[in-house]
C-alpha cells in the first residue's frame, strides 16, 4: 500500500491495494479522510500510513457510499466523526435487517472467500460502523471551510463528492472509475444524477480528480464517461421505444455504443443495461 501525495495537503491510496480507492486531507485541526477500504486490516494499515506520513490526529472520516470496499473498513476509526448523506445513513437501516444482518454478512464473506481466499480472515471480525454525523444536500469542514461535502447521488442513492477547494481536488468516489468501466448496476443507481454531476463537476475549478477506482485524473476523464453515458442513455431509450423486452435488449448489447476500456463480455455492460433499463422504464427523463 503506497499513500501518494496529491497536493500539499492531500493524499490517497490508488495503488488498487485498497479495493476502493482512499485519501486523506490536512487541515490545521486534523486529518479527514475520504473511504476506509474493503477491510479492517486494509483500513489499519491506512491510518498507520496516514499517522506516519501526514503526522496529525484523524478528525473525521467521510464515506462517499456504502458500498463494501469503501465502508468495511470503518472501524478502525470509530474514534473519529463518521460523516455520510442522510441518504446513504437512512440505507443502512434496511442493509443491516438483510445484507448485513449477521446471516447475510456470513454469506457475503463466504462469497468474497470464494474469490480471494484471504477476505475469509480479513472480514472475520468485521462491525459495521454506521455514520454518526449525517448532512442533507452538502456539508463544509474546517476553519476556513475548506472542504465542501456534496449528496450527488447518480452512482447510488446515497453518494458523496468531496471537493478541497484550496488546492482543486476532487475526491469522486465511484462516481469516477478511472480507465476502467464503471458499476451502474447498483439498484438505486440514477443515471440522470449521475449525467447531471459529471456535468456540474466540468464547471468546477477541479485540476485533479481522485476518482473510486483507478489511477488520479482529470476532467478529461470525466468528458470520456459522460459521452458514453450519453451514448448509452440514447440507446437505451431506443429500445424502449422498440417496446423490446430487458431480455431482448441484453440480447442486443453487442449493438450498444462502444464504451471505454472495455470489451463487450464486460458483466458490468449487463448489470448497466439492466439497471438503466429498469430507471428509463420508469421515468420520463
Amino acid at each position: 500500500m503506497k499513500l501518494k501525495q496529491v497536493s500539499k495537503s492531500a493524499w490517497a491510496v490508488v495503488d488498487g491495494s485498497t479495493y476502493g480507492n482512499v485519501g486523506c486531507i490536512r487541515l490545521q485541526e486534523g486529518v479527514v479522510v475520504i473511504d476506509t477500504g474493503m477491510t479492517p486490516p486494509i483500513a489499519k494499515e491506512f491510518r498507520e500510513l496516514i499517522l506516519q506520513e501526514v503526522g496529525k490526529p484523524i478528525t473525521d472520516v467521510i464515506l462517499t457510499h456504502y458500498h463494501s470496499d469503501h465502508v468495511f473498513g470503518a472501524q478502525e476509526f470509530k474514534n473519529s466523526r463518521i460523516i455520510a448523506s442522510s441518504a446513504m445513513a437512512a440505507m443502512y437501516t434496511q442493509l443491516l435487517k438483510e445484507r448485513w444482518s449477521p446471516s447475510g454478512l456470513k454469506e457475503m464473506v463466504k462469497y468474497y472467500s470464494q474469490r480471494e481466499p484471504e477476505f475469509r480472515d480479513k472480514l472475520r471480525n468485521l462491525k459495521i460502523i454506521s455514520p454518526t454525523q449525517t448532512f442533507e444536500k452538502s456539508m463544509v469542514l474546517g476553519k476556513e471551510k475548506e472542504i465542501v461535502i456534496s449528496h450527488t447521488g447518480g452512482h447510488t442513492a446515497g453518494h458523496s463528492m468531496v471537493f478541497f477547494k484550496p488546492e482543486h481536488i476532487l475526491f469522486a468516489g465511484d462516481l469516477v472509475f478511472c480507465q476502467q468501466y464503471p458499476y451502474a448496476g447498483d439498484p438505486t443507481n440514477n443515471p440522470v444524477d449521475w449525467m447531471n454531476t459529471f456535468a456540474t463537476i466540468l464547471e468546477m475549478p477541479i485540476e485533479t480528480i481522485v476518482p473510486g477506482h483507478g489511477p488520479l485524473c482529470d476532467k478529461e476523464e470525466i468528458k470520456i464517461q459522460l459521452t458514453y453515458f450519453k451514448a448509452l442513455e440514447t440507446w437505451i431509450q431506443n429500445q424502449l421505444q422498440k417496446k423490446y423486452s430487458l431480455m431482448k435488449a441484453l440480447e442486443n448489447k453487442d449493438t450498444s455504443p462502444t464504451a471505454p476500456y472495455m470489451v463487450k463480455a464486460d458483466p458490468r455492460l449487463e448489470s448497466t443495461i439492466e439497471r438503466w433499463y429498469h430507471f428509463y422504464s420508469h421515468t420520463d427523463s
